[in-house]
């Protein structure tokens, strides 16, 4: 189970890549997105269920290397970037924007998205992720009106 739940945490063991960890597990979210957007159901339902496994596989991590934070830990940035498409469809233009200013807030984690990652354990490694992804959601709605 310890090494299932590593796979997810790590997505696919992408995270333990010594360069940039986090943009190459929000690389892995483009395909998921893909798959998930052919049906909205499927996508906010697979979102979820994502979420739920990203919480329960980086608090094993956090316990297991005894870190906040782990830097393999990369499904938080898979989940977060699923999230920037809740109002617009995945385009290669959404895509890419959206990769871009995800990115650019789960490196600087600006107010609020900061707050969140004093949550405890796994679910403060996922949250500041996924408002981040909500508020990259947001951005692109703006930008695409």
């Amino acid at each position: 189970m310890s090494h299932l739940l590593e796979f997810i945490a790590t997505g696919f063991y992408v995270g333990k890549f010594p360069l940039a960890p986090g943009t190459l597990g929000t690389l892995v979210g483009i395909p998921i997105v893909l798959l998930l957007y052919l049906d909205k159901k499927l996508y906010l339902l697979g979102t979820l269920v994502l979420f739920l496994l990203g919480w329960i596989s980086s608090e094993y991590m956090v316990n297991a290397k005894r870190e906040e934070d782990p830097e393999e830990v990369v499904i938080d940035e898979i989940v977060g970037y699923l999230l920037c498409f809740l109002f617009v469809e995945p385009t290669t233009k959404t895509l890419i924007t959206a990769f871009i200013v995800f990115r650019v807030i789960d490196i600087y984690k600006p107010f609020p998205v900061n707050l969140f990652e004093n949550f405890p354990g796994g679910l403060g490694v996922m949250m500041d992720d996924v408002v981040g992804g909500i508020i990259t959601a947001f951005v692109l709605y703006l930008l695409l009106q």
